[in-house]
Order: structure tokens, then sequence, then C-alpha cells
């Protein structure tokens, strides 16, 4: 495990209803959510994956961390552009150190890099997550995600393909 990563709902969700998210558990030293994702996870729903969520937050390797009160006029900017949680986790981004923002909705991954934010997305965790043997194929993970209704482009999953060497 290394490193700290800031979160957006979306991949975390995903990964939670294919019961892979202890993945980010394996990869790295710790998960930060801000407020506004927390919300998203809806932990206390009964949806898919929220049961597996709520243990990862009560483990404490996910964790909340609230954004930097002077920020908060940055978010108000950034909200015109994405939701509130997208909006938040890229000004957290800004605020902790860290190796990168997991975030896969596309305006909200292109504003973050307008901004300078490192991102990665659910493919780029699962080909680490195969290159340091917690998985033994990427494919078959994506298929899993798709099922549960993640969508990912056929491009995507090409791509992942051929990086997973599958």
């Amino acid at each position: 495990m290394t490193g700290v990563i800031i979160a957006d709902a979306g991949p975390l969700i995903a990964l939670a209803r294919v019961r892979h998210l202890d993945l980010l558990a394996q990869l790295f030293k710790k998960v930060i959510i801000p407020p506004a994702v927390f919300n998203e996870l809806q932990i206390d729903s009964g949806k898919p994956g929220a049961i597996v969520l709520r243990a990862a937050i009560e483990d404490g390797w996910l964790s909340v961390l609230q954004v930097d009160a002077s920020r908060s006029h940055l978010i108000d900017e950034l909200k015109l552009l994405v939701d509130e949680g997208e909006a938040q986790a890229i000004i957290l981004s800004e605020q902790v150190e860290n190796r990168f923002l997991l975030i896969d909705e596309r305006t909200g991954r292109a504003v973050a890099k307008r901004r300078g934010v490192k991102i990665a997305g659910i493919g780029a965790v699962l080909i680490m997550a195969k290159n340091a043997g917690f998985i033994s194929s990427v494919t078959d993970t994506v298929q899993d995600l798709a099922g549960s209704g993640y969508r990912m482009s056929v491009d995507l999953q090409n791509k992942l393909k051929v990086l997973a060497s599958e």
C-alpha cells in the first residue's frame, strides 16, 4: 500500500457493487473523500455496495475530510460545471497531498486536468491491481462492472485489455 488518493463517488460505488472496493485498500494507504461524496455514497440506503462502503469507513481506510472553508468559493465556481461531490473532490485534491484524484466522469476529469490535478480512473486502478497480483483479469472485472450498470466505452475496454496484456 502506498500513498493517499482522493476519490469521487462513482468509482467507489462501482467497485463496491462488484465487491472489489478492497482493491483500493490493498493498493493505497488511505482513500479520502469530501463530505458531498460521502453523502452520495448513501451508506445507510441498502443499495448495492452500501454495506461494503460503510465497512470501509468503519475500518478507517476510507475517510471523510472537510474541504478548508477558505476554499468554499472555489467549490461554488466549480459547481457551475460539475456536481457538488466532484467540485469538493477536485478542491480537496488541491488541498491535500495525494497521488491522484480517482474520478471517471468526463466533465469532472476535464475540469480537474485544467486545474492541474493528477487524475486516474477505475481502469487505471484495475491495471494497478492486476500488476500487483490482486486480480487475475481486468477484462473479467470490467465485465462485472458493466453487469452492475457501470458504463465504460468499448474503446476504453479494448485499451484496458491491451494494457493488461489480455
